[in-house]
């Protein structure tokens, strides 16, 4: 009961703070059909797909060079050139091959009263929502469950993402993944930049869950300057072995779009994973200093 009361407080707090963004994430459920994706000129707009993507374009797009697009860590980064009505390109998750349609449409530049959010494409198996009681198999026909799918990086990044940015009637938990404790890291700064962005950036650990020996912790970012802020992979001075930003820019602090989530997943406790690379050197600088 206690820990439940926590998560509780830490979802609260995160839903609070990110609440105060205007640059939510925009949940679209896939049907088969094209999705359209509204597109300002010149400004670049993120798709996530919680899979590792590949996009498909058409030769007549590239030579015209009406966008660029780039793919990471299962988002879709899109940035038109130019202005126009419609265009189709093919999304494939490398996991299961599904594809996915987007129609793209580019509008000219100012004609949004607020950047636009970016967006989150939920597959249909991913809209399940959990079934009654009444239907969970007895110890009768236990022996006929099917065994279920190993747990991933991909899949515990997307389990926590769910958990703070989707509807709570999305959230579908898993018995192989439990909530880690964060004890006394719970709500307190980390040093988890290098860099210029250690003194710009503000990262406070909210959530962290487990599942067998990988962790995945969500960190709070915020934009502690006046400035836009472009968050990079290699910025990041703690240990990880998947990394994942729910956006790659922070706007200056005050205003919409101020902070986003990091996602760090790591083979080890959550002890060692909240600790800077460096102090591991400044540690080792000081022990040889002393002998």
């Amino acid at each position: 009961m206690k820990n439940l009361f926590k998560t509780a407080i830490s979802a609260a707090v995160v839903s609070a703070a990110l609440a105060q963004s205007a640059l939510a994430t925009e949940i679209v459920h896939y049907d088969n059909k094209p999705v359209v994706i509204e597109l300002i000129n010149g400004e670049e707009r993120m798709i996530q797909f919680g899979d590792h993507v590949a996009i498909g374009v058409s030769q007549q797009q590239e030579a015209n060079q009406l966008f660029r697009t780039q793919s990471a860590q299962g988002a879709v980064h899109i940035k038109p050139n130019k202005e126009f009505d419609r265009e189709r390109v093919q999304i494939k998750r490398m996991t299961d091959g599904r594809i996915v349609l987007l129609d793209l449409v580019s509008k000219p530049a100012g004609s949004a009263a607020e950047p636009l959010e970016d967006v989150r494409v939920y597959m249909p198996d991913e809209n399940v929502v959990e079934a009654d009681t009444a239907s969970a198999p007895t110890s009768g026909n236990a022996s006929m469950m099917v065994p279920s799918e190993p747990i991933t990086p991909i899949t515990l990044t997307r389990y926590i993402a769910q958990k703070l940015y989707a509807p709570a009637r999305l959230h579908k938990d898993l018995p192989q993944i439990s909530e880690a404790n964060l004890n006394d890291m719970a709500g307190k700064e980390v040093r988890a930049f290098k860099g210029i962005n250690r003194t710009r950036i503000s990262a406070t650990p909210v959530l962290a869950y487990r599942a067998g020996n990988q962790y995945v912790v969500g960190i709070l970012l915020k934009n502690t300057t006046l400035d836009k802020v472009t968050l990079n992979y290699m910025d990041i001075n703690l240990p990880f072995t998947h990394a994942t930003y729910q956006h790659h820019s922070l706007l200056p602090n005050g205003r919409a779009g101020d902070r986003t989530m990091l996602y760090l997943v790591n083979d080890r406790p959550l002890t060692e994973t909240l600790v800077p690379w460096t102090y591991y050197a400044l540690t080792s600088d000081a022990t040889g200093a002393k002998q």
